[in-house]
């Protein structure tokens, strides 16, 4: 009898819809608008980026800069104190990588991969062509105590690899939180990147990040 009354409650109860996810390609067009639009980046024809790095979990920071050019050609630079120089890079011809660890070599396969993604010419305005596919999820629970605001996330699936989560403030539609893992000789190394500190420089709209 007491089962009986339960179900019957429950039965009755009325269903809480979960609240639907926008659009993948919705989201990602509210971030190109807010980093300052396609037309904006389209005038450039090379870039210098200066960023601050923090390793959180390692207790590390330093800088990085990013050299880019039309043509696809690109160097980036990241300097932790304590640690060493990381180097990686395309002449156009190679993808190459040199670090304190596995020195100057040559990249293939997932590694590759990560590295066109994140050495793309002015890729942040239409980030989607950059992958194989890309869908609305919910906000990763490493993500939650993060932006102090409503989170709206893309799985980004790459063409070789593990896919990567890139969450937006749902509010200024600005990046806020990434997760994935950066593929290395030595396995694959998980990580989270936290973004911040927006600034318009020539209007575009490139910002900071700590790992």
């Amino acid at each position: 009898m007491t089962i009986a009354v339960l179900i019957s409650l429950l039965a009755a109860a009325p269903a809480q819809d979960a609240t639907p996810l926008r659009p993948a390609q919705a989201i990602l067009a509210d971030y190109a608008d807010a980093v300052g639009g396609r037309e904006a980046w389209k005038q450039l024809r090379s870039v210098h980026v200066k960023r601050s790095l923090t390793v959180a979990g390692q207790g590390a920071n330093g800088s990085e800069e990013h050299w880019a050019t039309a043509d696809g050609k690109n160097l980036s630079v990241s300097t932790l104190h304590n640690v060493g120089t990381f180097r990686q890079g395309w002449d156009g011809r190679t993808t190459w990588s040199q670090d304190p660890v596995f020195g100057l070599r040559k990249l293939d396969g997932a590694e590759a991969e990560e590295a066109r993604i994140n050495g793309a010419w002015n890729a942040e305005p239409d980030l989607a062509s950059l992958y194989l596919s890309v869908k609305s999820v919910p906000p990763p629970k490493e993500t939650t105590a993060e932006a102090g605001a409503s989170l709206e996330c893309v799985e980004l699936q790459k063409k070789l690899g593990k896919p990567s989560v890139l969450c937006f403030d749902a509010k200024t539609h600005l990046r806020a939180v990434q997760t994935g893992v950066q593929p290395s000789p030595g396995g694959d190394i998980p990580y989270k990147l936290v973004f911040g500190d927006w600034r318009t420089v020539k209007g575009i709209r490139p910002g900071t990040w700590r790992k």
